[in-house]
This record gives structure tokens, sequence and C-alpha cells, in this order.
């Protein structure tokens, strides 16, 4: 049975008792937690109580580790190496939080798409620290997924499966609203539908977690991370491609940070969005 999160991040924290309880009244399962500066580290404090929060109230936890300069897929030896250290010393933090998931973003700042001849170095840089963690992590009892990013390395299907399928027990995050606005950049009439029929295609057995949101593309802006509806492509697109392939992901986190006006995000304005995915993707 497909499990329903909602995202709380660092902004959250002055008023997170008041967000979980609208979270468990509209229906969700767990909270998907971001452990992003100032994050675990040197705050564990935070986090600590915000998860027992979420268990005292009976929601379930996940965790979004940190991605701010964490550089996992860097040529740059140094910089690959120093972001696998700080994803290991992450993951000692999450380890007390007892997490559903840890998700980590695999990123380079790297021009790639710009010098096409230094993809595969980037892949394999990729690969060595992807391999690192998943084996580190499962040592400490951890689950780890990986997310496909919107900009530079990772961000296309094609760059997504050199890396996944390299690597045994990877599993994926598999970011909709990421993948859309990759998409959106180079070519303005992106089908939602086809775009994650063909994520779901190629990587649907390592799916572990799916990110859904809207995009508003206003000019050359794309703003991400809006709440959708019932009626939101996003979603409409999900259900569909996932009844194609009979896919049932284990977590969808509903990744919404604000309404289209601006606004904070909240999850009383969801309940309809978590019923839809509930009952379509049972």
């Amino acid at each position: 049975m497909v499990r329903v999160g909602f995202p709380l991040w660092i902004g959250d924290r002055g008023n997170f008792e008041a967000k979980l309880k609208e979270a468990y009244e509209a229906g969700f399962d767990f909270i998907e937690l971001s452990l992003d500066f100032p994050w675990p580290i040197p705050d564990s404090s935070t986090p600590n109580l915000i998860a027992r929060a979420m268990k005292e109230m009976g929601l379930d936890i996940a965790l979004h580790g940190c991605w701010r300069d964490v550089k996992l897929a860097s040529p740059i030896s140094e910089v690959r190496e120093a972001s696998v250290k700080y994803v290991v010393r992450i993951l000692d933090c999450c380890k007390a939080l007892e997490p559903a998931y840890v998700v980590f973003h695999v990123s380079t700042d790297q021009a790639v798409s710009e010098a096409n001849e230094y993809e595969q170095l980037i892949v394999d840089s990729a690969v060595k620290s992807v391999k690192e963690v998943v084996s580190y992590a499962s040592k400490r009892g951890l689950e780890v997924v990986f997310e496909n990013v919107p900009h530079q390395f990772c961000a296309s299907l094609d760059q997504a499966v050199k890396l996944f399928r390299q690597v045994n027990g990877c599993k994926v995050c598999f970011d909709v609203g990421h993948a859309y606005a990759h998409s959106v950049r180079r070519n303005r009439n992106v089908d939602l539908y086809e775009l994650v029929n063909s994520w779901l295609r190629e990587l649907r057995d390592l799916i572990k977690c799916i990110h859904v949101y809207d995009c508003l593309v206003q000019g050359r802006w794309i703003d991400e991370h809006i709440t959708p509806t019932t009626t939101s492509h996003s979603i409409k697109a999900l259900i569909e491609a996932s009844r194609s392939w009979s896919f049932k992901p284990a977590f969808i986190v509903i990744e919404a940070f604000k309404n289209p006006d601006g606004g904070d995000a909240k999850p009383g304005d969801l309940v309809d969005v978590v019923e839809l995915l509930k009952r379509e993707l049972r």
C-alpha cells in the first residue's frame, strides 16, 4: 500500500507542531524531514525534537539528506571524497531517528551538458560515490534512495539510467517536477504523461519513492514545488503512467512548499490529493 508524505524543512522549525497536526488530520502517513543546513550539523536537537513529535502523533519519518555543497558526482576527487565523507556523517546522525529512508541528490556543478566528452568521467565518479554510500548505509541498517535533479548531471533519464543501473542495491527517488523542469527548459511542449511513463519504463523496479508537485512555467522562469490539486497534470500523469506499468510506489511525497500565490503550502489543502493517490495507487 502506498504511503503519502508531506515535507518539512528548516523554515518550519518555528511552527512544526501545528504543521504536523494538520498533516496528520489531512491523512498523511509520514513526514519527509529535510536535514539541510543548519540540520543536523551542528544542530541535532531540532530534528530529534520533531521526530519525537511525529511519532507521538502517529506519523512515520523519512529524511531528505543535505544537498547544499554536496557534490557526489564531482569529477574532482577531493570534492567527491569530501562529499561522501559528509554524507556518511549525515547517515550517522540519521540512524537514531529510525527513518523509513534517507534521500540524497547525486550532482555536480560541472557543465556536463556543454562538455559531453566528460560525461563518462562524471558517471564514473557518481557510481563510485553511490556505491560507497549504499554500502555504508546498509551496514548501519539504513535505506538510502537517490534523486534525479533539475540541473546538470542526473537531470536526464539517460544519465539516471547510466548511473543507477550500475549500482547493486541502489534505489531511486523519482522527482517528477525535477524531470519536468529539466525537459521544459529544452522543449516547451513537454508531454508530462510521456515523460513520467518513460522514467517508469526504464527505472520502475528501482523506484522506491516519488516526489510530486506542480511547476509553474513563466517565460524562462520555472517555479517548482507548487501545491498540486486533483486535476493537476503532475498528479494525473503519475496515476496514468503507474497504471500503465502496474507500478506501486512504496512512498509518495507531495513535495510542495508554496501555493500558486506564493504563500506557504498547507497540508490541509491537500486532503483530496492524498485521498486520490491512496485510492488510485493502492
